[in-house]
């Protein structure tokens, strides 16, 4: 944590030198928040003592005269509604102030105003970062008590077990790189025509990232967890040794959380009455160039939403759990072969058989065998060799395997089509996640075929299209 505070931290620690010797803090939450109303300063979950959240509001040079406003407006809501208690430096444009009404503090960072606004591609991972890198070194400092750097957005709702359900975890979990909260989409608004169709779109997305997890679970990716930036929290130690958010306008959480499960175990907390799910509203959004908003503004722009949205072909983590389970006789074989481990005990199946050709020329094609013979020159046994590929075929590279798929042989199929494949039906009955959630779904007109025109793209599992933007580059 020094070396990273020290080398890598954004200087904006810098400010806090000048912080009181009190309060302290049981937990702390990172908010970025950009063009926000202030509803969401409503009362915390309990925090067996005062919880911190670190507000930074943020623009780029470029942002509409509205959104400064809102910002503005935002900044005024937090100074009017709470008691300075510390201001930093005026040109560092860091304070801190206490909720008259519950027993939670602000950190307010301003990075609006003109000669603080972010740069030009930053965006919100430079706002997690910079929030991040001021809980971590409030951690520290011994002023916060809780090792896990919270992160969640202005549109959501935190249920009361939100620090509670951590805080009861057992020591096993201190060697968790992070947690991810259980969540969902709830409805905005008056209920009117567009709210409904908003949240159908919100509805279809959701599924779309809860189909994607539940794939990889079958596939038995190291990987297969969500990756949405307002239901983490993150472990301090480990924040720090993969040195911190990437300073990117979206994508900031996956590519987090893509190296965290290289140095710890990431582990999703089930929901239940000591876990409940946070609540995130169905909107549109531009904030970011990419995420569930930007997501819903595509789908319910769509002539026919819920014909023309469109998701992996269930196969793809069929073949993905071929290449994973031949891992062992690979190793067993001493080769970089990679028919040795996806080709012994063919089926009869000829379309299964040309799928195996495929995924295997994908394979050679993103140089697996250069890291199969890198991953056998550095392993003495098994474990060794499973760690070194799981390394190096990461979230990023799983991503890319099923984009290539998707492109070659297993084209995306509509809502109707994932309905009806047998594959996706045997994953309702195996994962109690996407069950649970496909439970709830409202009852949606479905028809067409399963093989549909590759028109739009699959939908992103990552709440992020900007992996999907790279992988087609």
């Amino acid at each position: 944590m020094d070396k990273y505070l020290r080398d890598y931290a954004e200087p904006m620690i810098a400010a806090l030198d000048g912080l009181p010797d009190e309060p302290h803090w049981e937990n702390v939450v990172v908010i970025p928040a950009c063009n926000e109303e202030p509803a969401f300063l409503r009362s915390p979950p309990p925090s067996g003592g005062r919880s911190l959240m670190i507000l930074v509001i943020n623009e780029s040079p470029a942002a509409a005269r509205v959104v400064s406003m809102r910002n503005r407006a935002l900044a005024e809501a937090v100074q009017t509604r709470f008691v300075p208690v510390w201001q930093a430096a005026a040109d560092q444009g860091l304070s801190l102030w206490r909720d008259p009404l519950a027993s939670r503090d602000v950190l307010l960072l301003d990075r609006f105003s003109a000669g603080r606004q972010l740069p030009a591609g930053g965006g919100v991972g430079l706002a997690r970062k910079t929030g991040a890198d001021l809980a971590l070194s409030l951690i520290r400092q011994q002023r916060v008590r809780s090792r896990w750097i919270h992160c969640s957005d202005a549109d959501v709702q935190l249920p009361e077990t939100y620090f509670s359900c951590v805080a009861g975890l057992a020591d096993g979990a201190r060697d968790h790189s992070a947690l991810v909260y259980p969540f969902s989409h709830v409805a905005a608004g008056s209920g009117g025509a567009d709210d409904s169709l908003v949240f159908m779109a919100t509805q279809l997305y959701e599924l779309a990232l809860r189909y994607y997890v539940a794939g990889l679970r079958f596939a038995r990716s190291p990987y297969a967890f969500h990756t949405i930036g307002s239901s983490m929290a993150v472990n301090a130690l480990h924040y720090a040794k993969v040195r911190g958010f990437p300073r990117r306008e979206a994508g900031e959480d996956f590519y987090l959380l893509n190296k965290l499960a290289k140095v710890g175990p990431v582990l999703e907390l089930a929901a239940g009455p000591d876990c409940a799910a946070i609540a995130i509203t169905s909107r549109r959004s531009d904030r970011v160039p990419f995420g569930t908003g930007a997501a819903v503004n595509r789908i319910t722009a769509l002539a026919d939403p819920l014909g023309g949205y469109r998701y992996y072909h269930p196969a793809v983590f069929g073949l993905l759990k071929s290449w994973l389970e031949s891992l062992p006789a690979i190793w067993r074989s001493g080769s970089t072969d990679l028919t040795v481990g996806l080709l012994t005990g063919q089926t009869d199946d000829h379309r299964q058989k040309e799928r195996q050709r495929v995924l295997i020329e994908i394979l050679r094609t993103m140089r697996t065998e250069q890291a199969l013979e890198h991953a056998f020159r550095q392993s003495n046994d098994f474990g060794q060799f499973t760690r070194q590929l799981h390394t190096w075929f990461d979230a990023f590279r799983t991503l890319k395997l099923i984009h290539a798929l998707r492109d070659t042989c297993l084209p995306c199929v509509s809502y109707a089509g994932l309905q009806a494949d047998p594959a996706f039906r045997i994953l309702l009955t195996t994962d109690p996640d996407l069950s649970a959630f496909h439970q709830r779904l409202p009852t949606l007109p479905v028809g067409g075929s399963l093989h549909n025109e590759r028109q739009p793209r699959c939908g992103s599992h990552t709440n992020k299209d900007t992996v999907e933007d790279i992988c087609n580059a």
